[in-house]
């Protein structure tokens, strides 16, 4: 069964395969730039790579186990990205109608530039748009105050 959370991640991997550092990205900025007010949306706090949900760990969990997503294969596991599979796109039809369309498009763009950046980089301008889910974070100092550009790196 597809909750309501479990919309949002159907519909961020629509839009691009992503890895599971990169959907939790994608999904905390779609949350900050609308102004924190989605209903029924991920709780995000302040953790070791900037702001993090279980709930978007346990809704990967739940969707790949259910068959809407797979993961593929890939060396470093945290990187492997997840993909709809043919039950997750015929699912994604009926979801999309059930989703406020400016959140809709927010996340089309959000969620492509995320894709496009490297892991670093993408830190970078998560932690510049909202310092305060960078608190916690093992790489803040280096990230925000190294202007060396092997950081810029995917």
């Amino acid at each position: 069964m597809i909750t309501g959370k479990d919309k949002w991640v159907l519909s961020a991997l629509a839009i691009a395969p992503l890895d599971r550092i990169r959907l939790m990205k994608a999904l905390f900025r779609l949350w900050w730039h609308s102004g924190k007010s989605i209903p029924d949306f991920f709780s995000f706090k302040p953790y070791l790579y900037g702001p993090w949900s279980p709930e978007v760990y346990d809704s990967l969990e739940r969707l790949e186990k259910e068959g809407f997503i797979v993961r593929l294969p890939h060396p470093v596991p945290a990187w492997s990205k997840y993909h709809l599979t043919d039950r997750g796109r015929r699912a994604i039809q009926g979801v999309i109608p059930t989703i406020n369309q400016s959140h809709l498009g927010l996340l089309k763009k959000l969620t492509h530039e995320t894709a496009n950046l490297g892991f670093y980089e993408l830190l970078k301008l998560v932690y510049n748009e909202s310092p305060e889910f960078a608190q916690n974070s093992v790489v803040r100092e280096v990230l925000l105050h190294d202007t060396d550009s092997c950081f810029d790196g995917k």
